[in-house]
């Protein structure tokens, strides 16, 4: 009758279990080496010669004359697909302008100018235009006027 407890009595601590040995370890001479899986090899596109490169589409377009800065994106609102944009040269509905930024690069006319919330013709600097726009344009692209 010894497994009894009596009440209030502490029961036996109990140590903690050995800490169990690991298998030894091969030597590095013995391990198996991983060996370097072959990949599958395929040939290397090369690039084609220089002439007949197609040009960037942007640059087939930019025939009409020599592109000249007319402002900058301040804004763009994707619903009614127009931005407004901060003039440093005269723009005139009918203009042709190309937009350009960072991912951002066509061309189109001036079909939609409105300064103050009413359709003008034209528009000078300084004022902040909306311009309707075909392609989304994002803060900081740059317009050039084309063709006037």
């Amino acid at each position: 009758m010894a497994a009894r407890r009596r009440k209030g009595r502490k029961t036996a601590r109990r140590s903690k279990p050995a800490p169990r040995k690991r298998a030894a370890r091969p030597k590095a001479s013995a391990r198996a080496r991983k060996k370097p899986i072959p990949r599958k090899t395929r040939p290397r596109r090369t690039q084609r010669p220089v002439e007949t490169q197609k040009p960037a589409s942007a640059e087939r377009r930019l025939v009409a004359g020599a592109a000249l800065e007319v402002g900058v994106v301040l804004h763009y609102y994707p619903r009614a697909s127009a931005a407004v944009v901060l003039l440093s040269r005269p723009i005139h509905r009918g203009d042709r302008i190309y937009v350009r930024g960072h991912t951002t690069d066509f061309v189109q006319s001036v079909v939609g100018l409105a300064l103050d919330g009413s359709a003008v013709a034209e528009a000078a600097p300084p004022q902040q235009v909306g311009l309707q726009l075909e392609q989304r344009a994002r803060p900081g692209d740059r317009v050039f006027r084309v063709s006037w």
